[in-house]
C-alpha cells in the first residue's frame, strides 16, 4: 500500500497552480492584464485634473480652456482601455481556475477510487464530499477573481503611491496617512488569531456537512425507531458550533478592527481638508493648489476600493490555503498497489504469520505478533472483547488495510502480491483498476 505525500512548505498558491497544468500561464497573463487594466483605469483621473488645471487657469474666460474636448476623449478612451484588457485578464484567470478545479476534483476522485477501503472508516462520506467539491469551488473564487484582483490592486497602490505625490507632496501624505491605518487594522484583523479562527472555520464546514449527510442517510431508520429529536442533536451541535464560531469571530475580533478600517479609508476627507486648510494660506499660485486639491479629492475615491479587494484577497488566501492542505490530505490516502508480478491463490486457506498492526495516530498496536490458521472450508470464529482487534483481523484479509508487519495469506499467497484488479478463484467479484476520472493537464 503507497502513500503520497504532498510538499507543503511552498505556499498555496502555488501549489495550487500546480492543479492547473500548462494554463497556469493564463494566471500570471490575467494577473498582467488586471494590473494594466489598474494602470489604465488612472488615466481618467489625470485627465480630470488637467481639465480643472486649464479651467482654472483661464477663469473667468472659460472659453479660452479649448483642450477640455481633447482631455474628455482621452478620459473615455483610457476608459474603454481599462475595461477591454480587465475583461481579458479574467478570462484568462477563469481558464485556469476552471481546469484547476476540475484537475482538484478529478485527482481527489481518482485517489478515493482507489484508497482502501479501511480509509473510508475513519473519513465519513460527507466530509470527503465537502473537501472534494466545496474545497475545489473555494479555490476557484481566488485563481478567477481575487488573484487577478489583487495583482491589480497592487498596481493601484503603486500608481497611487506615485500619484499622491507627483503634484503635491503633502496632500499625498493627507491621503496616504488613511491608507496607512487601514493597513494596520487588516493585518491585526487577519494575523494571529485571524489566520487560526480560519482553520477552525473550515474545519467547522466540515464537520457540518459529515453531520448533514449522515442525517439525511438516516432519516428511514430514525423513522422506524421514532427518534427523530435525538438524531438530530449531532446535526444541531454542529450548526450551533459553527454560528458560535462566524458570530464570536465577527464581534469579538473584527468589529473594532474592521470598523476602523471602514472608518480610515472611508473618511480620507477627514485628512484632506483639514490639510488643504492649513497649507491654503501659505500658497502664491492658489489655482495650481486649488487644481491639485481638486485631483486629491475625486481621486481619493479609488482608496477604498482598493483596500476592500486587498483585504478580500487576505480572507480568500486564508480560505484556500486550508481548502488545499484538504485536498492534499486526500491525495496522500493510502491506496491498494497491484504488485509488478502479480500472484494467484492455490486455494481458499488463510492463514496470518506473526502480523502486527496499528491504526494511524493511535499508539497501542491493535494486533501484535498475531498466528492462525484457517484451512480452507473451516469455519472459525474470533471471540474477545471490544477492541480486541476481531474486526481489525477480519480487515486485512481483503486488504481494507495492509499489515504494518508480518504476513496475511490467502490460497498461500501474501495479499499484497495479489492483484486488486482481478478476480480470484470461483465467485470473484471483479474490481476495476482504472481510474474513472483523469485529469486533464492541456
Amino acid at each position: 500500500m503507497e502513500k503520497d505525500v504532498s510538499p507543503k512548505k511552498r505556499g498555496a498558491v502555488a501549489r495550487l497552480l500546480d492543479f492547473a497544468g500548462p494554463r497556469k500561464a493564463l494566471t500570471y497573463l490575467g494577473c498582467a492584464l488586471s494590473a494594466a487594466s489598474m494602470l489604465a483605469g488612472f488615466g481618467p483621473y489625470v485627465c480630470i485634473w488637467l481639465v480643472a488645471r486649464d479651467l482654472i487657469a483661464a477663469a473667468p474666460d472659460w472659453s479660452a480652456a479649448t483642450g477640455i474636448a481633447a482631455y474628455g476623449w482621452w478620459a473615455l478612451a483610457f476608459g474603454a482601455l481599462s475595461i477591454a484588457l480587465y475583461f481579458a485578464g479574467l478570462m484568462c484567470t477563469h481558464l485556469a481556475a476552471f481546469r484547476c478545479a476540475s484537475n482538484m476534483r478529478k485527482r481527489a476522485v481518482e485517489r478515493l477510487m482507489h484508497a482502501s477501503l479501511g480509509y473510508f472508516d475513519s473519513h465519513a462520506s460527507g466530509a470527503l464530499r465537502r473537501v472534494v467539491d466545496g474545497c475545489a469551488a473555494e479555490t476557484e473564487g481566488l485563481l478567477a477573481h481575487k488573484l487577478p484582483d489583487t495583482a491589480g490592486s497592487i498596481a493601484m497602490v503603486v500608481g497611487m503611491l506615485a500619484l499622491f505625490f507627483a503634484f503635491d507632496w503633502r496632500l499625498g501624505l493627507a491621503c496616504l496617512a488613511p491608507v496607512v491605518l487601514s493597513v494596520c487594522c487588516m493585518a491585526r484583523m487577519m494575523s494571529g488569531r485571524g489566520m487560526e479562527f480560519m482553520s477552525r472555520y473550515m474545519e467547522s464546514l466540515v464537520k457540518m456537512n459529515k453531520a448533514g449527510t449522515e442525517y439525511v442517510r438516516g432519516i428511514p431508520v430514525v423513522k422506524v425507531f421514532q427518534q427523530t429529536v435525538y438524531s438530530f442533536k449531532a446535526f444541531h451541535d454542529a450548526i450551533r458550533e459553527f454560528t458560535v464560531l462566524a458570530q464570536d469571530y465577527a464581534i469579538k475580533w473584527c468589529q473594532v478592527p474592521q470598523s476602523l478600517s471602514l472608518t480610515f479609508i472611508n473618511g480620507v476627507a477627514l485628512f484632506l481638508v483639514p490639510t488643504a486648510i492649513l497649507l491654503a494660506p501659505g500658497e502664491g499660485d492658489f489655482g495650481s493648489f486649488l487644481a491639485n486639491f481638486a485631483f486629491y479629492a475625486i481621486f481619493s475615491a479609488v482608496i477604498p476600493t482598493a483596500m476592500t479587494r486587498v483585504m478580500f484577497m487576505s480572507e480568500a488566501a486564508q480560505s484556500a490555503a486550508d481548502a488545499i492542505t484538504r485536498v492534499e490530505d486526500v491525495l496522500a490516502a493510502p491506496v491498494i498497489s497491484a504488485p509488478e508480478h502479480p500472484k494467484a491463490p492455490d486455494g481458499n486457506s488463510v492463514v496470518f504469520d506473526d502480523v502486527s498492526f496499528a491504526y494511524e495516530g493511535t499508539d497501542a498496536p491493535a494486533l501484535s505478533h498475531v498466528s492462525f490458521e484457517v484451512p480452507a472450508g473451516a469455519t472459525v470464529a474470533l471471540v474477545g472483547p471490544s477492541g480486541g482487534g476481531k474486526t481489525t483481523a477480519a480487515s486485512l484479509v481483503p486488504r481494507f488495510w495492509d499489515a504494518d508487519g508480518g504476513r496475511v495469506l490467502v490460497g498461500g499467497v501474501d495479499v499484497r502480491e495479489m492483484d486488486p484488479a482481478r478476480p480470484h478463484g470461483p465467485g470473484g467479484v471483479r474490481v476495476s483498476g482504472e481510474p474513472a476520472v483523469q485529469a486533464d493537464d492541456s
